[in-house]
């Protein structure tokens, strides 16, 4: 604790404070004036003088900017990760700033209207948001950006730059930010990089050129400035190891993880009611051959898929033994899992699901489900607890025999598998390497006009 008297000497703690003095545990004399203090840290401790007991920010912490997608809109793998940061990390959240230019059809209209209103709403702290006992699931603060989705013209992107910049740095200054860490799992958020920060990382989750409907051009260019500035490359699957050796020797592997008590909460005992379940988007990607063949030729089990549909043919619509049900709450997921036989997740294998890792795999087996999964790099690094398979027959196959012979404790030895794959450890795993990973890669250039702070 250290114990400033700044009354005595306003200038003096303006310039510490300027410095990056933010992450003292500060307690304040009375009598206070807020005018003294300009700049950002200073500032906030200032309004605090009514309070003089309260803590600024704990040595140790970090403060964090995170470009991913909208908050709250599905459990992704970046707000996993940022949910199990240390409580007292303050985080703010920049929703999606997409990666594609918007069509003029229905799906691409909708999201338009809506994103135009979440950019109208004001978004801010809920009142708890600034007290980490209270804040353990929820960032600080929720930026909808103010940007134009054409990042591919100069003149827009250069818009984007200064209203979503302006954004991020009033957020900054109303919360006495230092020099957060950047993370993003999103790609064009590389060009959006106009505040004051600290060191920053870019967390690859998909081979994004090869998404359906992605401009890949786009993503190509964000990907290249994103590896060169970037401190940290993160992946989820080997595959998406960059190849440029220089790249790579900044990127580290951090495969999915699980909440492995909330999907441990499904009784191991085995359900034998002839279900094969699946949850999550059925797309393109979806193998619908193979779907189709398990169906066929075994009548009497019940193959559930649960979630959005974006694109199911009508062959598969009209089996009688295949139910397409509405997407299910992340919270009441273990009480479906309860009633499923075994879980799979039979996607195509090409190139695109060759550099996916599916997060429900390790959610199937903490659950204790006997799992199958066509050939994906990643599934096979979970051992004998995946069952892998290229056809049809080999899906009925294990069916018959794995599933029809299981038991409590090979449920729990399925559970106990991923029992060491949780959020809390792949954050601490992302956090560590942040911390400790040496000096950034940038050189400051410019001091920033607003905090005094450099800045790219």
């Amino acid at each position: 604790m250290y114990h400033l008297d700044l009354a005595e000497n306003p200038g003096h703690w303006e310039r510490v404070l300027r410095s990056g003095a933010r992450s003292w545990q500060v307690r304040l004399s009375s009598g206070v004036e807020a005018p003294h203090f300009k700049t950002t840290g200073a500032r906030n401790l200032a309004t605090l003088a009514q309070s003089p007991t309260k803590k600024v920010k704990t040595a140790g912490f970090m403060d964090w900017i995170v470009f991913g997608d909208d908050w709250g809109a599905h459990p992704s793998t970046t707000q996993h990760l940022i949910s199990n940061l240390p409580a007292e990390d303050r985080v703010i959240w920049v929703n999606s700033i997409g990666g594609r230019a918007p069509g003029l059809n229905r799906r691409d209209v909708l999201r338009v209207y809506e994103k135009l209103k979440s950019m109208l709403r004001a978004r801010g702290p809920t009142p708890d948001m600034n007290d980490p006992r209270q804040r353990r699931w929820q960032p600080n603060r929720v930026i909808s950006p103010r940007v134009l989705p054409w990042h591919h013209v100069g003149p827009i992107r250069a818009l984007n730059q200064r209203l979503l910049g302006k954004q991020i740095r009033d957020a900054m200054d109303d919360m006495g930010f230092g020099l957060p860490v950047i993370l993003t799992s999103t790609p064009v958020a590389g060009w959006y990089f106009a505040f004051p920060h600290g060191r920053t990382a870019y967390l690859r989750l998909d081979d994004y050129e090869k998404l359906p409907g992605v401009d890949a051009n786009l993503v190509r260019s964000s990907e290249g400035k994103l590896y060169d500035s970037c401190d940290f490359i993160f992946v989820t699957a080997e595959t998406l190891f960059p190849t440029d050796e220089a790249v790579r020797a900044k990127t580290h592997y951090i495969p999915q993880g699980v909440d492995a008590a909330h999907f441990g909460s499904v009784p191991p005992t085995p359900p034998q009611n002839k279900v094969l379940g699946f949850f999550g988007l059925l797309a393109e990607w979806i193998d619908f051959d193979l779907i189709q063949t398990v169906a066929t030729d075994l009548p009497d089990w019940q193959l559930e898929f649960v979630g959005p549909i974006r694109y199911v043919p009508d062959s598969i619509r009209s089996l009688r033994n295949v139910s397409l049900l509405p997407p299910e709450p992340y919270a009441s997921l273990p009480q479906r899992l309860h009633s499923w036989d075994a879980a799979w997740i039979p996607f195509n294998v090409d190139e695109l699901t060759a550099a996916v890792n599916p997060l429900k795999l390790r959610e199937y087996l903490a659950a204790g489900l006997p799992t199958v999964c066509t050939a994906l790099p990643e599934a096979a690094r979970l051992g004998k607890h995946v069952k892998i398979v290229h056809t049809g027959q080999d899906v009925i196959s294990f069916l018959r025999g794995e599933v029809a012979s299981d038991t409590t404790e090979k449920r729990d030895t399925r559970k106990h598998s991923v029992s060491d794959h949780t959020w809390q450890n792949r954050s601490r795993q992302l956090r560590t390497t942040i911390t400790s990973g040496g000096a950034p890669v940038r050189s400051a250039s410019t001091l920033h006009p607003n905090t005094g702070l450099r800045s790219e």
